[in-house]
């Protein structure tokens, strides 16, 4: 039996500690950074490893024994959602709260009766009224803003009453100035207030859009100014991806050949998901062909598979970009010059690619690389497809 290729090359979720290529150095220093009480802000594009590092260092913390809750804004979309979905991490700490709070998810509130109304009883007197969050879904429909502040006053709460350090992570932090979840300026003031005051509590934040994530940390008219160090990601260099191909393929007893092997490499552009993808479709490619040598063929069959996989977004992220209105043709012209490696502006008037590279950027199509300064499309493959297929 081969192993299912998903399962070798995971390409749409977070990859565990164990399973990373590369970054093990980038999850060791963030782990020492948060023990040590530093709030710490990681901005990066999509898809390229940030949710995978700091998930792994949350992990890594949980395991000793901090207490510690996981959200993100891309999943928790308004203040109520995200407000019970705090509380319920916050309580899951405690072993027969996490019990509960399971109970609850698959059974609603008709769960909490008998022993663990009684539970449930005496960890609201502990802990306040936020406990009806977690064991009430909806509890907080009525007062979005309101449940969403007892949410966050939570966490201190019970790191103290445990003697615990606890460790906030939010992913997508900058969908907070969406105004999905209040006013924005005035929750990141309550959200620094709650912090600041908040002893046992550190923070790690991380974002997509990192120019907004900047904006919220580096802009003195922020209520965030300031709070919290950025840590940038390391690249992952060609030579640990070499070595980690390798070894992953060989855990189904697959050999490859150095040109295949450069060939992934080269054609996923040194971008973590891309590469993943395209080993992921070169796998499947050779359980297909009942071969367990990768080949050239190979790769560029797994390449023009993942190419074809990733169709559907690309052809509904040009037809957004087409829809920006009168600034939809630039964009495009944009990005087909960035797509042809071309500087952003060329041939274009510069005050009309500015705008559109700020409306391109807002969407996370493209991104300013932070060792070299020049303009780059987040996705290499959607490089690929509209250099090839689109007319600009």
């Amino acid at each position: 039996m081969r192993i299912p290729s998903r399962d070798l090359f995971p390409s749409d979720a977070p990859v565990p500690l164990d399973r990373m290529i590369g970054r093990r150095g980038d999850v060791e220093e963030l782990v020492l950074q948060l023990s040590g009480g530093a709030h710490r802000v990681i901005a990066a594009p999509r898809r390229t490893g940030k949710s995978s590092v700091c998930e792994a260092a949350v992990g890594v913390l949980r395991a000793k024994r901090f207490y510690t809750v996981s959200v993100s804004l891309f999943k928790y979309t308004n203040a109520a959602a995200l407000a019970e979905a705090i509380a319920q991490e916050t309580l899951a700490n405690r072993g027969p709260m996490h019990r509960l709070i399971e109970k609850v998810r698959e059974a609603g509130a008709g769960a909490v009766k008998g022993a663990a109304l009684t539970l449930a009883m005496k960890t609201q007197a502990d802990l306040g009224d936020a406990v009806e969050l977690a064991i009430r879904p909806g509890y907080g429909a009525h007062n979005p803003e309101q449940a969403l502040r007892m949410a966050l006053e939570l966490p201190q709460r019970i790191a103290e009453r445990d003697g615990k350090r606890l460790i906030l992570f939010v992913d997508e932090l900058q969908e907070i100035a969406d105004g999905g979840y209040g006013d924005p300026d005035e929750l990141m003031r309550y959200l620094r207030e709650t912090l600041h005051g908040a002893e046992r509590v550190t923070a790690l934040f991380a974002g997509s859009v990192e120019h907004m994530m900047r904006d919220l940390f580096t802009n003195r008219q922020r209520a965030l100014y300031g709070f919290g160090g950025f840590m940038d990601l390391t690249p992952i260099i060609a030579e640990e991806w070499r070595t980690g191909l390798v070894e992953r393929f060989a855990e189904d007893d697959c050999t490859v050949q150095e040109s295949a092997l450069e060939r992934m490499i080269e054609l996923g552009g040194l971008h973590p998901r891309t590469i993943m993808l395209i080993a992921q479709q070169t796998h499947l490619a050779s359980i297909e062909a009942n071969t367990r040598t990768i080949d050239l063929g190979l790769a560029l069959s797994g390449w023009r598979s993942a190419l074809q996989a990733e169709r559907a977004r690309h052809v509904d992220t040009v037809d957004m970009i087409r829809r920006m209105g009168r600034s939809g043709a630039v964009a495009l012209r944009v990005a087909g010059n960035l797509a042809h490696g071309l500087p952003a502006y060329h041939n274009l008037e510069s005050q009309a690619a500015s705008r559109a590279l700020t409306r391109l950027q807002r969407l996370s199509i493209v991104h300013r690389a932070s060792q070299t300064g020049r303009w780059e499309i987040d996705d290499p493959l959607l490089a690929t497809y509209i250099r090839d297929e689109i007319a600009t």
